[in-house]
């Protein structure tokens, strides 16, 4: 029997440490905390987990107050996998590849990263956990401030621009989901999920749940970088400290879509809304337009980083094909997606930023012909790229063969199509990568390779334990298919 404030802690303790980082100004002791903090928080969501195997739902009302009237914290099926792989996410890349910092930030300012990225952290684990719609906008804007902060430390000046560029569309989408709740409250008098679904159902006013929704939808579309509102996404991967784009490309997109499927699924009526021709249309058109933009801009793109940047808007594409057909399969696949992706790209930007690091920079003429001087870790990018594709043995393919059958089996036939040639255009850019890497002269001297010596063991144990995670993934599914089915059946049923 476990206590029942464990569902809390991640949120509130990165919340309460983040101030004393800035308080303290060591750049060591901010280190170990934030560690610790990524260490109980990765425990504490274990045995949360764990306790999902005799309970359907854990909840913790703040206060003493049971919810509607206060603030609620829940955790089930569709979360507790999602806090528990953002908290070991956190872990493994603060305590082995904090060592990027040395070269990118100056030690004067690593207090104040490890301050941004607790809030950030804190943020994005309270949008999780959280039972609330404003709650839920809170917790949107701690991270956010966190982010733009982080983006901002990024060594480049046009870091600057890029968190610029991230603050007038986090605002944007934050702005209309704040909107949408408030419609919702007008209508319910209710901030809580499962209140205002409860509200709702007895309601007739639907234009005004129509365009609640609308508002929410279009918001949390900005925060996922859905084709045509992904502007913030390219240059933020690009120019963050290397630690902070590892992190995102594992995490942040898929935050942002958790919430949209809570939103759709247990609050909004998922059959009025999705079950619409003009909102199952849009989401199918965005979705498409998302996978074939996101692959065609990685095939033309010259930069390594935006690259797999934009390689991560197609794979937005996929999630959202599979909320959008609103079967149980289908739902299945796109929650697994979050953590097959997760590790796949927490993998990949791991080799290139500390591969760029080593280089000088990310863009192509860099890495032409790094195959021959970094072998191991060529081959493991290589490996990534075939989780992207969705060869069999890989993370990807667990989730598009899952999604490609759901949709055959319901008949939408043209968007199991659409996956399938999501896999073949990401042969093309990934190949590009493989004939860069392999085929191409490289001019790197033996200085460069020295460069990095200090960073490359942490590097290859961070690597080995992703590179293992994603392999038992693809095998034993039950903790991504698995759960995600689990929570697929209590969302639809």
């Amino acid at each position: 029997m476990y206590p029942d404030f464990l569902p809390i802690i991640p949120a509130v303790l990165p919340l309460a440490v983040a101030p004393l980082c800035l308080l303290i100004k060591h750049n060591l002791l901010c280190w170990s905390l934030t560690v610790a903090v990524m260490l109980i928080s990765c425990v504490t969501s274990f045995f949360t987990l764990g306790q999902l195997s005799t309970h359907d739902e854990l909840t913790y009302p703040f206060g003493g107050w049971d919810a509607p009237v206060g603030i609620e914290y829940s955790i089930d099926h569709l979360n507790g996998v999602l806090l528990f792989f953002i908290s070991s996410i956190g872990l493994l890349l603060t305590l082995l590849y904090s060592g990027s910092l040395r070269s990118e930030l100056k030690s004067s300012k690593h207090y104040f990263f490890y301050t941004a990225f607790l809030l950030t952290f804190g943020g994005l684990v309270g949008v999780i956990a959280t039972a609330d719609a404003f709650n839920a906008f809170v917790f949107i804007e701690i991270s956010s401030l966190g982010t733009y902060i982080l983006v901002a430390l990024g060594k480049d000046k046009k870091a600057l621009l890029a968190s610029y560029r991230y603050l007038i569309f986090g605002t944007i989408g934050a702005t209309f989901f704040v909107l949408g709740v408030g419609i919702l409250f007008v209508l319910t008098g209710s901030l809580n999920f499962l209140d205002i679904s409860n509200r709702l159902e007895s309601l007739e006013k639907p234009v005004a749940q129509f365009t609640a929704m609308s508002f929410i939808i279009i918001g949390l579309l900005i925060k996922s970088a859905i084709f045509p509102l992904h502007a913030w996404l390219p240059a933020s991967y690009k120019y963050a400290p290397s630690l902070v784009t590892c992190f995102f490309s594992a995490i942040s997109t898929k935050v942002s879509l958790y919430l949209l499927i809570r939103m759709l699924f247990d609050v909004g009526n998922v059959n009025s809304l999705i079950g619409r021709p003009i909102i199952e249309d849009i989401f199918f058109f965005l979705a498409l337009a998302s996978i074939f933009f996101g692959s065609f801009a990685a095939y033309f793109e010259k930069d390594i980083k935006k690259l797999f940047a934009y390689s991560s808007i197609s794979q937005v594409g996929i999630i959202l094909i599979g909320i959008s057909v609103a079967t149980v399969d289908g739902l299945s696949a796109s929650l697994a997606h979050f953590i097959n992706h997760g590790l796949t790209k927490g993998f990949i930007f791991a080799i290139v930023c500390f591969l760029g690091s080593a280089l000088g920079g990310t863009s192509f003429k860099r890495f032409a012909g790094i195959g021959r001087v970094y072998p191991i870790l060529s081959a493991l990018l290589v490996f990534g790229c075939f989780s992207l594709i969705g060869v069999p043995g890989t993370p990807g393919f667990i989730t598009k063969f899952t999604l490609i059958s759901s949709l055959i089996s319901s008949g939408n036939i043209m968007l199991a199509f659409s996956v399938l040639l999501l896999s073949i255009l990401s042969v093309a850019y990934c190949w590009r990568i493989v004939e860069l890497v392999y085929f191409e002269e490289s001019d790197i001297n033996k200085a460069t390779l020295q460069h990095n010596r200090m960073q490359i063991v942490p590097l290859y144990i961070l690597l080995s334990v992703l590179a293992a995670c994603m392999i038992y993934v693809s095998f034993d599914t039950t903790f991504t298919i698995g759960y995600a089915k689990i929570a697929a059946e209590q969302l639809l049923f």
